[in-house]
């Protein structure tokens, strides 16, 4: 597990400041990586695909969903436990879990499932944790095994078990039992909030999918981050002196307190082609400035902690304290590096802004919105050290974005590609972002 901490500073004058004393603003971009183990024999995993099969899903949906499932199946290992569940208003268990090598004709049988009723994800959910309690047995609980369920569907839960909550809490206990929660929404009519919760309580992740051709992309990425894990249970803990505040979270990792002062960070497993980010801004009021030059004590320090898969086999608890520098000078000193990050997490919050008030009806205010973030990029894109390539596609985009509000021509599906793309850039998924792409004229 690799850890690099980069901090910078900026003075802040009252009226600047975010409890109108004057201070420091200490940026802090930390991310964690890893390298997966080689050796040769790797631990099975456990995986269930639930498949939404109701009458939404027909067409394209259903047939992408069949064949993503099955290429995805094809690349697993014979020792891998693989299941099957299909769901509308009944819950069908197309294959038991079982070793991919004695699943025959599993490729054939998910290539044959149909669409009909309504939708009870709930039903569908609960069946593929069953099926990876099962699986235990099977897959054992190695150092790097895991059990997934990965939940695919284009819906709102209309049956069995609806509230959102409940349905968090479900993904939160079955990880609590080694069980974690993918989701995957298709086209423009399921909830994402909830399936971005449960995949969030769950330990898994969020992905979105568009056009029916994005749907093998995005079962390869998650069954190449579960064939690459390098670590589990990633979490920081943030300890603040008492005199500094937490004013920004860039990155949005499921957060607890479970102090005063203090901040932990959820941030799953660590995947070797994955690094994880963690973005944050903190303020040191102008008070403390003057007892730091002569206080070794840091501002705040981020302990980052996980179960480390050794190049063995085995797994370690490992942990790593990484202090935040208390010798801040009052002196601007700017990390170009960070400087990108930020700018970058405040156009991901401002398309998921305007993606809300888009729904809640609001155009004007969100074409405001994507005309401040296009003006912002442009501006920037002027830095020498900035990608100006890069802050000017995205502003294209953002003034594209302000006519559509502009001309009440914006769409559910724009803002499901909106909320997305904000996700990606604070859970450092941002590769991804060129799969799920629109062409020029889309």
């Amino acid at each position: 597990m690799d850890t690099q901490l980069q901090v910078d500073h900026q003075f802040v004058d009252a009226p600047q400041s975010p409890n109108g004393q004057p201070g420091i603003i200490v940026r802090a971009l930390l991310k964690v990586g890893g390298t997966a183990p080689q050796h040769a024999n790797r631990p099975p995993i456990g995986l269930s695909f639930v498949i939404d099969r109701s009458g939404s899903m027909s067409g394209d949906r259903i047939a992408a969903a069949r064949v993503a499932a099955a290429r995805a199946v094809e690349r697993l290992h014979p020792d891998d436990v693989v299941s099957v569940v299909a769901f509308d208003d009944l819950i069908e268990t197309i294959a038991p879990p079982e070793r991919r090598a004695r699943q025959h004709n599993l490729v054939h049988t998910l290539l044959q499932i149909d669409t009909r009723g309504s939708t009870n994800l709930s039903g569908g959910w609960l069946r593929g944790r069953e099926h990876m309690q099962h699986a235990l047995g099977m897959v054992g609980s190695l150092p790097g095994s895991s059990r997934r369920i990965l939940l695919l569907t284009d819906g709102h839960a209309n049956m069995g078990i609806t509230e959102p909550s409940t349905l968090v809490e479900l993904a939160r206990t079955a990880r609590s039992m080694g069980i974690t929660t993918t989701t995957v929404g298709v086209g423009d009519g399921y909830d994402d909030t909830l399936l971005r919760a449960m995949s969030d309580a769950g330990g898994g992740n969020a992905w979105y999918i568009e056009r029916p051709d994005q749907s093998e992309d995005v079962l390869a990425e998650e069954l190449g981050n579960l064939l690459s894990v390098c670590a589990q249970g990633l979490t920081v803990k943030l300890a603040l002196d008492e005199a500094v505040t937490l004013v920004v979270m860039h990155s949005d990792w499921p957060t607890t307190t479970p102090a005063a002062g203090t901040f932990q960070f959820d941030l799953g497993d660590l995947y070797a082609a994955e690094p994880k980010p963690l973005l944050l801004e903190l303020f040191v009021p102008v008070e403390r400035l003057e007892l730091l030059k002569t206080d070794v004590t840091p501002i705040a320090t981020m302990s980052v902690s996980a179960d480390v898969i050794t190049a063995a086999g085995g797994v370690e608890h490992r942990v790593s304290h990484l202090p935040i520098a208390s010798s801040l000078d009052g002196q601007q000193c700017m990390v170009p590096e960070i400087e990108m990050a930020v700018l970058l997490a405040q156009a991901a919050r401002a398309r998921e802004e305007a993606a809300r008030l888009q729904r809640a009806g609001e155009a004007d205010s969100a074409e405001q919105i994507m005309r401040e973030a296009s003006a912002q990029f442009r501006k920037s894109a002027e830095c020498a050290s900035m990608d100006s390539a890069l802050l000017l596609r995205d502003a294209e985009e953002f003034d594209t974005l302000a006519e559509q509000y502009s001309r009440r021509t914006f769409s559910e599906l724009e803002a499901k590609y909106q909320m997305q793309r904000s996700y990606n850039t604070r859970r450092g998924k941002q590769s991804y972002d060129e799969k799920l792409r629109r062409k020029r004229n889309e």
